[in-house]
This record gives structure tokens, C-alpha cells and sequence, in this order.
């Protein structure tokens, strides 16, 4: 309990003489703010990845693929596959009986962006029974679908705002072939509002590939039925050059590689620049308790422990980087938190919105305090350890 006290007291004392002599306590501040701001901003990247990926797909649909092709647009497979896949333990059926099993053909196409490069779009071909497996997980925000047959599609919300000619209305080229825009979807924020959807048959047409299906979208009876279904469809000599995967977890591994690129190249700049601000920090935190000798000098000879100096300069510390790191972050949400950003995964662009999420927002206080902890171990023990009657002579 005395240490307790000791370090309140001098907490205290040293809270009102930072305020009376800011101009230290400033060039602490910016060290610890600069360094979190570029965290805090870098972090909104994977999360807003981590929310697209999150907010694309269901656990109860598998994604079934040729067994050399991990992309949706991979090597095309037989129709009498979906037919046998819908066979198969564990796949839903809908209101007449009919197994719930969307073919669907899928190609890259590369469209010009609004800013003036060019990308790959991922162009989906579909039937009727694929409204059935996606129809609470989209809203038409603008126009109407595509007609059967006609060389019609609807861009969702991200493509339009990223690329040229998907307004609706518009006229776009896919396969140096001219398709109306109908409309624009929106899908939760998740991967498929990168994406533009089409007819099945008039895709197949203008890709003179009648009959070809690259993936087949499965929805399961449950989460749990898709072992069943799994293990079935490797074990029918049929389908065992198929393989399925969660629709869920599909989509959260596209995002994985680029998560990781991300991520890497975060912690890369935050240890370069962590080492910046501690310099910095060490630096100005010196020239403060240099100031402040004479009175740190005057409450040990008083009888206040080193050990509660010690203390309460480290809690003064903590507490500046605290208020510095709520700034950033505060800057970070103002600056980025919602804007959108383009890239690519998959070899598909894709457009997703930084986000300053939870996860943001305790990453950049720990990074923050432990840059702060690590600056602070010098200066204070050099302060408190100082011979005190060399001090007090000198004053």
C-alpha cells in the first residue's frame, strides 16, 4: 500500500509539472502518434479483408471443383456430374424435390478501372436453381436480372463503382462481345459484389463452350452434412476426379494469401518504425526527466522509494502513449475507415473497405504501450538511480 501511495504522490507531482512544461511531453506524444497512426491504418487492411472474406458464403454449400482446379474458373468438367452430385448424402432439396446443385460456368475477363488500368473481373454464369441457393444473401440495388438466353448481367456494387461501363444501363465488352448492363447487386460487402453474373447458356455461347461447367454450388441439408457429402463424392468412382470444399472456407482462403502479404509487410514497417519512435521517445523522455531532476531528486530525499518513482514515471508514460494511441486510431477512422480500396486475389480483382475494427483497435494500443514500456526501461532507470546528492549540489 505505501508503494501504491508513493507512486500516486508522484504520479501527481509529475502529471502537473507535464503540464506546466509541455514542450517534452509534446515530442513524446508525436513519437507514439506517428507510430500509431501508420499501424493503425495498415491493420485496417487485412480487416477489411478478414470482413470480405467473412462475408462471403455458407457453411451448408460446398463448392465442388475439378480435382486439378482449386478456382472456381478452373478446368471445366461434364454436365452429368451435377446430375450425380445432386445424388449424393446430405444435399438439400428444394419445395418440388429437385436437388439444390447450381452449375455454373465461371471465366476471367479483364475490363478497364476507373482510374485507367485494366484488371481481371470474375464473370459467373448461372441457372435458375442458383437464386434458390443465394437469394436471402443478395439484394438488386439497382435495374432488374438478366434475362434468360440474352446477352444480359448485373455487376454487383463494387464492380460497378471500380470499373467502367458496369453502371446500369451501361454497355460492357466480355470476349470482344458488347452485353447490357441490367442492373447492380449488392451481396453483404463480401467477394461476389467483385464479380458480374450472367446467364449460363449465353456465357457458355459467347465462350463457344456449350455444355462446359467449371464448379457446381451444392446446398447441404446442414453444416454438418458436408463429410457425407465429401466423403461421397470421393468414394463414387463417378466423381472421384471432383473435389469439394465449404463455401465459407473457399472464400476465406482467397483472401488468405494476400492476407498474408499484407500482414507481413505490417509487421515489417511496424518494427522499423517501431524502432524509430523509441529512439525518438527515448530521446525526448531523456531531455523531460533531465528537466524534472531536481524534483524527482527532492522526493526521494523526502523518503519516496525508487521503485515508486519508477513507477509512477512509467505509468506517466503509459498513460501519454494511452491518449496517443486513442488519437491515431480516431485519425485512422476519419482518414480510411470505410474507404475503398482495389486489389487482387486469386488472379480476380476484388474491392474491399479499410476497416478500423476491434481487433485494430487492441493491436494499436499494445503496440503503442509496448513501444512505450520499451522506451521508457533507460531514461527512468538512469533518472531514479541518479547519485541524489550530486543532484541536489548541482541544483
Amino acid at each position: 500500500m505505501q508503494l501504491l501511495r508513493e507512486t500516486a504522490a508522484s504520479f501527481s507531482t509529475g502529471f502537473r509539472m507535464a503540464l506546466a512544461r509541455p514542450r517534452h511531453t509534446l515530442l513524446i506524444a508525436f513519437g507514439f502518434v506517428v507510430a500509431g497512426i501508420t499501424l493503425a491504418v495498415l491493420l485496417t487492411l487485412p480487416a477489411g479483408l478478414n470482413r470480405l472474406a467473412g462475408n462471403t458464403g455458407a457453411s451448408d454449400i460446398a463448392v465442388v471443383m475439378s480435382g486439378n482446379s482449386f478456382e472456381e474458373s478452373g478446368e471445366s468438367f461434364k454436365p452429368a456430374l451435377a446430375a450425380l452430385a445432386g445424388s449424393l448424402p446430405g444435399v438439400a432439396h428444394g419445395r418440388q424435390g429437385q436437388p439444390l446443385v447450381a452449375p455454373q460456368f465461371v471465366v476471367e475477363t479483364r475490363l478497364r478501372r476507373t482510374d485507367g488500368s485494366t484488371a481481371t473481373v470474375l464473370v459467373r454464369g448461372v441457372t435458375p436453381v442458383f437464386w434458390n441457393i443465394v437469394r436471402h444473401a443478395i439484394s438488386m440495388r439497382s435495374g432488374q436480372r438478366f434475362a434468360a438466353g440474352k446477352d444480359e448481367l448485373i455487376a454487383g456494387v463494387a464492380a460497378a463503382r471500380g470499373f467502367v461501363a458496369l453502371d446500369t444501363g451501361a454497355t460492357t465488352s466480355i470476349n470482344k462481345n458488347p452485353w447490357h448492363v441490367s442492373g447492380e447487386f449488392a451481396a453483404g460487402g463480401g467477394f461476389w459484389e467483385s464479380e458480374l453474373w450472367t446467364d449460363m447458356s449465353a456465357l457458355q455461347s459467347a465462350y463457344h463452350a456449350q455444355g462446359a461447367l467449371t464448379c457446381l454450388w451444392v446446398k447441404l441439408t446442414s453444416p454438418a452434412a458436408f463429410t457425407a457429402f465429401k466423403r461421397a463424392l470421393h468414394d463414387n468412382p463417378q466423381t472421384q476426379g471432383m473435389h469439394a470444399v465449404r463455401q465459407r472456407d473457399y472464400y476465406t482462403d482467397q483472401a488468405a494469401f494476400l492476407k498474408y502479404l499484407i500482414t507481413a509487410a505490417t509487421q515489417g514497417i511496424a518494427a522499423a518504425l517501431g524502432l524509430g519512435a523509441i529512439l525518438a521517445i527515448v530521446n525526448a523522455l531523456g531531455l523531460a526527466l533531465a528537466a524534472r531532476r531536481h524534483e524527482l531528486a527532492i522526493q526521494r530525499a523526502v523518503g519516496f522509494r525508487r521503485g515508486s518513482l519508477a513507477l509512477a514515471l512509467l505509468v506517466e508514460v503509459l498513460v501519454i502513449g494511452a491518449l496517443c494511441a486513442a488519437v491515431a486510431l480516431l485519425v485512422a477512422w476519419l482518414a480510411v475507415n470505410g474507404h475503398e480500396v482495389g486489389s487482387s486475389t486469386g488472379g480476380s480483382a476484388i474491392q474491399f473497405r479499410m476497416r478500423v475494427n476491434a481487433s485494430v483497435i487492441v493491436w494499436t494500443f499494445a503496440y503503442v504501450l509496448i513501444l512505450g514500456v520499451l522506451s521508457a526501461f533507460w531514461p527512468i532507470a538512469r533518472a531514479v538511480r541518479a547519485p541524489l546528492t550530486r543532484v541536489l549540489q548541482d541544483e
